[in-house]
């Protein structure tokens, strides 16, 4: 199930991004998939629920994805180099939450997200760490 992962992210980031409900949310789900919960669907129904929120005026955004995967390469490298207190996802969401101003920073807007990137490249750059190509 942890391939799901970051398609539940998509679907939460949509929930957020659309201004939906809990309540709301729990009843697309139900309706959508006959599920409460997103950690019960399947693939299929997950991709069906992210076709709903689209329906439903979502746009994804796939820079947006590209930065949001560099912040988690920049986290995992700071990280792998034991310059974090604690390396885990939970402790990344709420460091990068403290810098947007959204509910979390899986729905910021790009300008956010890009001075995210480069908070955690000059972190990276004074512990001295390789981060390949990311310039």
């Amino acid at each position: 199930m942890a391939m799901h992962d970051p398609l539940r992210r998509q679907i939460k980031a949509a929930q957020t991004a659309i201004n939906m409900s809990q309540e709301d949310y729990k009843a697309m789900l139900m309706r959508v998939t006959g599920k409460h919960s997103s950690t019960d669907l399947s693939r299929n129904q997950i991709y069906a629920v992210l076709d709903e929120f689209k329906r439903l005026g979502w746009k994804p955004n796939a820079k947006n994805g590209r930065l949001i995967k560099t912040i988690q390469f920049l986290w995992m490298r700071l990280g792998e180099e034991n310059c974090l207190e604690t390396p885990t996802k939970k402790a990344m969401e709420a460091f990068c939450n403290k810098y947007v101003e959204t509910r979390t920073f899986y729905s910021a807007p790009r300008g956010q997200l890009q001075h995210l990137v480069e908070v955690l490249k000059k972190w990276c750059e004074r512990e001295n760490i390789s981060t390949g190509s990311i310039k």
